[in-house]
């Protein structure tokens, strides 16, 4: 069983786990149950769902039709209105469930409020439930005690191919276009959609299929493509082409075969085996020596999607709602497991709180602690690769064991690491290194990083194309003595950085 397999299966699993979750609340008397979600739709048929089974009725409400039962053609008479349907939940006896359809918003009035606590004070001994769903719940205080939140997740990739052969067979009445997937390759069609909404599924599929007019493999690539548009615009989530990989990284060889060790505990043998899917890495050390190439490489060399979590957006674009997005964020990662999670520059959405909690009222304080949260009870599938390059400014917390698997140190490349370099950036722009000095030039940038060492080629293509020369060494040898790297303009940050790490972190050179 491929790692793939495994994990379409647990998430199976996990589907089923939620409907058994949702009857354990209505079971267990809980009066009044909260779901946040964009896809109503999909509620509405677990609970009725839930409903069959436990043999009471589902009645749904809305302000423009009113409450009326599941099945039944017309509604209550006069129970659009918000304050009248409750006064007629009332009146209603025996178990039953109802689905309240963004009624969240008239909570704000008095009269309603009241009604709703007297209801949910009469709930408590009877297996009546009323839900509450919308894309956006801030609840009242006054119902702290009363509501429990239900957690709705995204689709998964058994619910998405219903929705990929509902699509095809719904297009195929509007337009002639030709099916040319196997029984695997729609199943990969609604792999590749994990992570959306069913509506926002069926929509992308539906682009692709009118731009192409062939269900084929190019579908299968074009679906992804959309998807990571479609993430990339939502927030602080973003989906990126996993086209790295460790021959593109210098060196760091610790790094590497500590990696190519744990790559077995993804598949279904080495779980046999007894190994523990790998949590994630924290990759620290001085700026500019690829630390974020190698946490790109990690999901190229094990075969698996990518995804980068903007920490600082965090703040910047969701003031006031930062711990909704980054759970509906975590929780979309989850959803395309199994993947790497990219989390550049940790520090700057998770740094440590002590003196920033009076500037922001704890906001940063509730962060940590949701992402805290995170780490210790996600599931496995979801491999944290984070960078950061001022590791002094985390929590403890954050670092200390069973949050990441290993703590890894880039330091400054040695002569052979940056002999090495120039070879790559050389032949990456078209040249053949073997025609270049490349001794010469690691021994002439010692204290240079990657990142210089790049921008110095650069520099120098620029500097042969303005004099009309081909490039050569001694043109790259003279940008490399114009310029005073890192290791000169920091050299006491650099100094105090290797300090912290010499007992702290593993050596990732």
């Amino acid at each position: 069983m491929s790692p793939l397999s495994a994990q379409l299966d647990q998430k199976s699993g996990r589907r089923r786990d939620k409907k058994d979750e949702l009857r354990l609340l209505i079971n267990s008397c809980h009066p009044i149950i909260a779901v946040e979600t964009f896809e109503e739709t999909r509620v509405e048929e677990l609970l009725a769902e839930v409903a069959l089974e436990l043999n009471v009725p589902l009645f749904v409400w809305s302000v423009t039709s009113g409450l009326a039962r599941k099945g039944a053609e017309a509604p209550i008479y006069h129970t659009d209105d918000p304050e009248q349907v409750l006064a007629n939940i009332a009146l209603i006896r025996g178990d039953a469930l109802f689905l309240l359809k963004d009624f969240e918003r008239y909570l704000e009035q008095d009269r309603i409020l009241r009604r709703m606590r007297e209801l949910a004070e009469s709930f408590r001994d009877a297996r009546r439930s009323i839900v509450l769903s919308g894309a956006s719940l801030k609840l009242p205080p006054e119902l702290n005690e009363e509501v429990v939140p239900f957690r709705f997740e995204l689709p998964d990739a058994d619910l998405l191919l219903q929705v990929v052969l509902g699509t095809l067979a719904e297009l195929g009445k509007k337009i002639s276009y030709k099916v040319e997937l196997d029984s695997n390759g729609l199943r990969q069609l609604a792999q590749n959609l994990v992570g959306l909404t069913s509506e926002e599924a069926r929509r992308t599929l539906t682009k692709c299929l009118l731009q192409s007019v062939h269900a084929d493999a190019s579908t299968i690539t074009a679906v992804l493509e959309a998807k990571r548009l479609a993430l990339r615009q939502e927030g602080v989530l973003e989906y990126l082409k996993a086209d790295a990989s460790f021959a593109d990284v210098a060196d760091l060889k610790n790094l590497k075969e500590w990696l190519r060790k744990r790559r077995g505990a993804l598949t279904a043998e080495g779980q046999r085996f007894g190994l523990v899917p790998p949590k994630g890495i924290l990759i620290t050390g001085v700026q500019g020596c690829g630390k974020s190439l190698s946490a790109k490489a990690v999901a190229g060399e094990w075969g698996l999607e990518l995804a980068k979590l903007d920490a600082g957006a965090l703040y910047d674009k969701y003031v006031g709602e930062s711990e909704k997005h980054l759970r509906k964020s975590l929780g979309t990662a989850e959803q395309l497991a199994p993947i790497v999670l990219w989390i550049d520059e940790i520090e700057k959405g998770f740094a440590s709180t002590g003196a920033s909690a009076a500037v922001d009222a704890g906001l940063s304080q509730r962060i940590l602690a949701t992402f805290l949260t995170w780490l210790q009870d996600r599931q496995s599938g979801v491999f944290i690769a984070a960078t950061s390059n001022d590791i002094s400014a985390l929590p403890p917390e954050l670092l200390r064991k069973g949050r990441f698997d290993e703590i890894f140190f880039v330091d400054l490349p040695d002569a052979e690491t940056r002999a090495e370099l120039f070879r790559i950036h050389l032949q990456r722009r078209g040249r053949d290194a073997a025609q270049f000095d490349l001794a010469a030039l690691a021994a002439a940038c010692d204290g240079f990083s990657g990142a210089e060492i790049e921008q110095a080629v650069i520099s120098a293509l620029y500097t042969a194309f303005s004099q009309k020369q081909q490039l050569s060494t001694d043109i790259l040898l003279g940008e490399l003595r114009a310029t005073r790297p890192l290791a000169v303009t920091r050299q006491e940050d650099i100094a105090a950085l290797r300090a912290w790490a010499r007992d702290r972190a593993v050596p990732a050179n």
